[in-house]
């Protein structure tokens, strides 16, 4: 008998933000159901996770996962995972881990996944080599960049309990169609608007970009929710030309929204996966990015798109200026964006590579050997 028709496989995130990690789990969740999984997910109360799993027909818990370990939370999260009959749970930090990793070992649930979603060092603590090497049966990251930081922060962690398993992009739903003739230069960035974003390099390199800009002036159209969105409204209301900003705040139809676009631009200070740039180029727009954590990954500098020194304003500024004024360049870019989505981050690539993470065992199976790019 099909496992995948009998047992369930459980997403559990303790965020009340809805950003990159939580819609690629949604999206894997929706590519798992049309496989044959049956899949629940675990979530905040209200939050938009659970609120967007349960408009999708998942099955949903709200349960709060604030204190580490708590037992009253293990409890409930034991009894959820006994009825839903779970045989694999994907934990989304190390805090949910602590108590959902934790309730599905006693519950016997044969796979815990624990995934990392940024390129930071594992802490050398008691604590977290028990927790990632007795409780997760597997750790998932999502480049190489971010494996080799964990693997050179943990020495004590087992590399073949490592593995890398890239989002992969919807091909379906994010797919190339032409750019706008005419009018001016469109410039998207898509994300939380905060510094880990590089919000702040973006509003210096734009500001000195549009100071001698003749016409049309390109636009810089600024997609996403954050603790900043104050300080880029002021600032746009600051410039010489405010029109050349535009803040849409969050947006539903992100496809849509990269087709009205001519490129993208990524000036994060640090990354997980670089979910923005990933989609941008499905769409066949090229990407603006700083050499930082996983976008060098994504983007080939001259190929798909720039990478630029993290922290310079001016570097990014120049960029932004050859690719506007550039339109071959973009479209030659464009068109090799699209290439390299469909033959490295596939959606059902990523599937098949995730189906076989959470089949138990894990050990002897699919573990990709991470790449110099």
């Amino acid at each position: 008998m099909d496992h995948r028709s009998t047992s369930t496989v459980s997403f559990v995130n303790g965020m009340d933000d809805y950003a990159g990690a939580e819609i690629w789990m949604l999206d894997a969740a929706e590519g798992l159901r049309d496989r044959g999984w049956r899949v629940s997910f675990v979530a905040p109360p209200g939050s938009a996770l659970l609120d967007a799993a349960q408009a999708n027909d998942f099955v949903v818990d709200g349960i709060s996962i604030r204190f580490d370990a708590a037992p009253w939370t293990i409890a409930k999260l034991w009894t959820t995972f006994t009825r839903h009959n779970v045989r694999a749970v994907l934990c989304n930090r190390l805090k949910d881990l602590k108590a959902a990793g934790v309730a599905a070992r006693l519950a016997g649930v044969p796979v815990v996944l624990q995934g990392r979603e940024s390129d930071f060092p594992l802490r050398n603590r008691f604590y977290y080599r028990w927790y990632y090497n007795h409780v997760a049966t597997g750790i998932l990251v999502n480049s190489n960049a971010t494996y080799k930081t964990t693997l050179r922060s943990a020495p004590w962690l087992d590399p073949d309990r490592v593995h890398l398993l890239y989002k992969g992009i919807d091909r379906r739903r994010f797919f190339p169609t032409p750019p706008s003739p005419g009018g001016p230069t469109v410039v998207g960035f898509v994300g939380r608007l905060d510094e880990r974003k590089g919000i702040p390099l973006l509003m210096e390199a734009w500001t000195k970009l549009i100071a001698g800009a003749p016409e049309p002036r390109p636009i810089l159209r600024i997609a996403g929710t954050g603790p900043l969105r104050d300080t880029l409204r002021a600032w746009q209301l600051a410039l010489p030309h405010p029109g050349s900003v535009e803040l849409l705040g969050w947006v539903d139809d992100m496809p849509e929204l990269y087709r009205t676009l001519d490129l993208l631009v990524c000036p994060s200070r640090y990354e997980g996966f670089g979910l923005a740039a990933a989609e941008a180029m499905a769409c066949g727009r090229p990407v603006i990015a700083t050499h930082v954590s996983s976008l060098p990954e994504i983007v080939q500098d001259g190929v798909t798109g720039l990478l630029t020194p993290p922290g310079d304003a001016n570097a990014l500024r120049a960029a932004l200026s050859s690719l506007i004024d550039d339109r071959d360049a973009r479209e030659r870019m464009g068109q090799d964006a699209v290439i390299r989505i469909e033959t490295e981050f596939d959606r059902e690539t990523m599937l098949d590579h995730l189906e076989t993470l959470l089949r138990p065992p894990l050990r002897g199976r699919y573990r990709p050997q991470p790449k110099d790019r």
